[in-house]
């Protein structure tokens, strides 16, 4: 019994001898493995110079053009109204849209009138009068001359003691009675032209009170100044329209304007680099438009896929920088907001719609246009032609949406057709070696965004 107790712990004991002593007769040298570099897959676009346009987008809401407020200058009952006189109904130039009592205006025109024939009345009973005195002032004369004779021969007369002192100073007296007579026609010759002035300046003022009543009378018709759209009723048919009240007011249809607010960087983006022109000291509008040279777009985002768009034009700046948003106002106006209306595809530009602007600059040739998420901290990465990474600092000339325009002076840093690493590296370590694969997708965006297009 204690002899099989012996062989249970002696044969174990045995057999892990014989294997240790196996395991160490085949045991082998551990191998060493060399060093593998580590190679990371990176997507890269080819760089090429190219066109490439500044642009910078804003948003704002549209403004008519033009507004109109009818404001009677003239108080009385509408006694006319368009019955289609209503907000929103279009309206055509010089149609009438409105009319007010011209009773008491034309009344007021035919007293006016009325005196004015009076006065012609009085300047022809003047003139007659004039006729007459002339007739009677050369009658007197006449008699005046003969009168004299008379007293002449009378005087020869007397000295010769012919006629008594009596019937000489009955001559006498004759005559001084016809010189009278022509004297006080003479006068009444005289003082008519006075009269007849004081009558023409009655008959200017007359006629200058009918010319205000027939004025009056035309302000009591209201027309359209122009082709628009009504944005405002505020009066009724035989409703009574005080003077200096807005009645209606009209927007035209011939443009519409959008103010877009812009920082100073954005509106810096847009300047020409190389502009030449210079200015004077006021310098007009129109010389600065052509400076600029600035383009612009009008969008309507309606979905994703589906935007309407509308020719625009930059036709001025705003005045100042505004104090509270730091921004500078730019006016984008509109030709014929309603021209080729297509029912559920293209609406009309209206008041108030917010829509996207997209002002464009002057293009800038020769510049190499790269992704913005391709620059890190100024820094591009290049896959060498031995596909290892170089990593390179870059100047910045214009950043915009999700491009960037290396400076002209970076033609020097980079070259047509070196490797642009598009992916991120973390890390990123000069001389890493790359694997690279052309996103020729990414080539396309860049090329039509540069250009002005959309992704």
């Amino acid at each position: 019994m204690q002899y099989i107790k012996r062989l249970v712990i002696i044969i174990p004991v045995i057999v892990g001898i014989i294997l240790l002593v196996v395991m160490k007769m085949n045991k082998k040298p551990p191998v060493r493995l060399a060093d593998q570099e580590k190679v990371q897959v990176v997507r890269v676009m080819p760089l090429s110079k190219m066109t490439v346009i500044p642009r910078a987008m804003g948003y704002g809401y549209v403004q008519a053009y033009r507004t109109w407020q009818a404001i009677p200058e003239v108080s009385g009952q509408v006694v006319y109204m368009d019955k289609n006189i209503k907000k929103g109904q279009f309206i055509k130039k010089d149609e009438v849209l409105l009319r007010i009592d011209t009773r008491s205006y034309g009344l007021a025109e035919s007293r006016g009138v009325a005196e004015v024939m009076s006065i012609d009345a009085q300047l022809n009973e003047l003139e007659q009068s004039r006729k007459n005195t002339e007739h009677l002032l050369a009658i007197e004369k006449k008699s005046l001359a003969i009168a004299v004779q008379e007293l002449e021969r009378k005087r020869k007369l007397f000295e010769k003691q012919y006629i008594s002192a009596s019937d000489l100073e009955k001559e006498e007296i004759n005559v001084l009675s016809r010189q009278t007579t022509v004297n006080n026609l003479q006068n009444t010759l005289n003082l008519i032209p006075t009269q007849k002035k004081a009558l023409m300046a009655q008959k200017k003022s007359g006629e200058s009170s009918v010319a205000e009543r027939q004025l009056d009378v035309s302000k009591t018709e209201i027309r359209a100044p122009f082709d628009g759209r009504i944005s405002q009723v505020n009066i009724e048919r035989f409703q009574f329209a005080p003077a200096g009240t807005v009645l209606l007011a009209a927007e035209s249809l011939e443009r519409v304007e959008i103010p877009v607010q812009l920082s100073p960087r954005e509106f810096f983006k847009l300047m020409p680099k190389d502009a030449k022109e210079t200015m004077g000291l006021v310098p007009d509008i129109e010389t600065i438009r052509r400076a600029m040279g600035i383009t612009a777009k009008v969008r309507l985002p309606l979905e994703e896929t589906h935007h309407i768009e509308w020719e625009g034009q930059f036709s001025r700046t705003g005045e100042s920088i505004d104090p509270n948003t730091g921004t500078l106002t730019f006016f984008v106006t509109v030709e014929n907001p309603y021209a080729n209306l297509v029912l559920g595809k293209k609406p009309p530009l209206v008041t108030n719609m917010y829509v996207e602007v997209m002002l464009s600059g002057r293009p800038l040739t020769n510049r190499f246009v790269v992704p913005r998420s391709a620059v890190h901290n100024n820094q591009i990465y290049i896959c060498r032609e031995d596909n290892r990474l170089d990593i390179r600092k870059v100047n910045l000339e214009l950043i915009m949406e999700d491009l960037a325009v290396l400076d002209n002076g970076n033609n020097t840093v980079v070259k047509d057709g070196e490797m642009l690493v598009l992916s991120d590296l973390v890390p990123a370590i000069q001389g890493m070696k790359l694997k690279p694969l052309e996103d020729k997708e990414k080539v396309r965006q860049v090329n039509r965004r540069a250009a002005g297009g959309s992704i």
